[in-house]
């Protein structure tokens, strides 16, 4: 009788330990799906408010540009040899300017994406490894279960597995997007260089505005058509 009350005493007190670890690892996952919807949150904040100011700084030196060049073409037929030397010259500087400028906020984005992909890897990968200790302590301490117990927790670890799994290929989509929203950007900016470099070679010329200002208006109507 005394062995009889010693091993259901036993028997209650693994069943008890196994459902306080379950309840225990329950919460864990919970707290993992949150803190993984945080960072997918911030993740897409960030990305938003980077795609907004690059469409904002593209905008407003597209227009810029678009109206100093139009200011050229209207005064230019009235300009005097030192006069068209003198926007020759400008049209040289601002090149320059503008190609510097480009180039420095361009390795900024660029540094900032790889930052971004690089702490998100690291914490992606912290919380796989520690999910994986987890699981490994879990079934250390369970190596004596049933096999019905087994069954249960090998279900279990697999929906946190599949969980995991959906969360790291949403994260490699997202990163994607963003390389390709650079990728375009830089396709912008590379255009608008050449448009300059192309006014600088020929000397700040009516034809040379008037080649620029179209070219710019018509890369901003066919962004507009994308959007669209």
């Amino acid at each position: 009788m005394e062995l009889a009350n010693s091993m259901r005493g036993t028997v209650d007190g693994i069943v008890a330990s196994y459902n306080s670890r379950v309840k225990a690892l329950g919460q864990r996952t919970a707290d993992t799906h949150k803190t993984l919807e945080r960072f997918t949150s911030e993740r897409r904040k960030m990305a938003r408010e980077q795609r907004g100011d690059l469409a904002d700084f593209t905008k407003g030196l597209s227009k810029t540009v678009e109206e100093m060049l139009q200011g050229f073409k209207e005064s230019h037929e009235e300009m005097g040899d030192e006069q068209t030397k003198s926007l020759a010259d400008f049209v040289k500087n601002l090149t320059g300017d503008v190609g510097s400028m480009l180039n420095d906020f361009q390795k900024g984005r660029g540094r900032m994406s790889k930052e971004l992909k690089n702490r998100l890897a690291k914490e992606v990968k912290e919380i796989e490894t520690y999910i994986e200790n987890k699981l490994k302590e879990f079934r250390e301490d369970h190596a004596g279960m049933t096999e019905q117990q087994k069954k249960d927790l090998s279900k279990f670890v697999g929906g946190i597995t599949n969980e995991v799994k959906r969360f790291l290929t949403a994260c490699r989509k997202e990163m994607d997007r963003c390389r390709n929203d650079v990728h375009r950007a830089s396709g912008s900016w590379k255009g608008m260089t050449v448009t300059l470099a192309k006014a600088r070679r020929n000397g700040g010329r009516i034809s040379v505005g008037q080649e620029a200002v179209e070219k710019i208006g018509g890369s901003k109507g066919k962004r507009k058509k994308k959007q669209n």
